[in-house]
């Protein structure tokens, strides 16, 4: 149940993710609640270089991941959950790598993205 519940947990941020990168595409005006300075900037980092991957967006990925999890957890695939987890909590660290390194930011829903993916892997074992 706690899986469950953290996998629409980050369903939520990766669609609010996506609203953001979308906003602030059409918009360069756009300040997001999550734009709290130069270096906490949430769109900083959607826009940056390695906010795609293969010219899909990281929220677009997120997206599906969490739906893949949601429906894992539905059918009790309990192993592939953990299998698809711990994708993510390596996906999750290399992104955390861009972000604090390359690109020089702190992203609020970046980290509670991969703070919820680490849940999602120890709840999952």
């Amino acid at each position: 149940m706690i899986t469950l519940i953290l996998a629409v947990i980050g369903l939520l941020l990766s669609i609010y993710s996506y609203y953001v990168e979308y906003c602030h595409e059409h918009d360069n005006n756009y300040k997001a609640v999550c734009d709290i300075s130069d270096t906490v900037s949430c769109s900083k980092a959607f826009s940056s270089p390695y906010g795609k991957i293969l010219g899909v967006s990281n929220a677009i990925l997120g997206l599906l991941f969490y739906i893949v999890v949601i429906f894992l957890v539905m059918l009790k695939q309990d192993v592939l959950v953990f299998l698809v987890a711990l994708a993510g909590v390596l996906s999750s660290v290399y992104l955390a790598y861009l972000l604090y390194f390359k690109v020089k930011s702190y992203c609020v829903v970046c980290t509670s993205i991969y703070i919820v993916n680490i849940l999602l892997l120890v709840f999952s074992y």
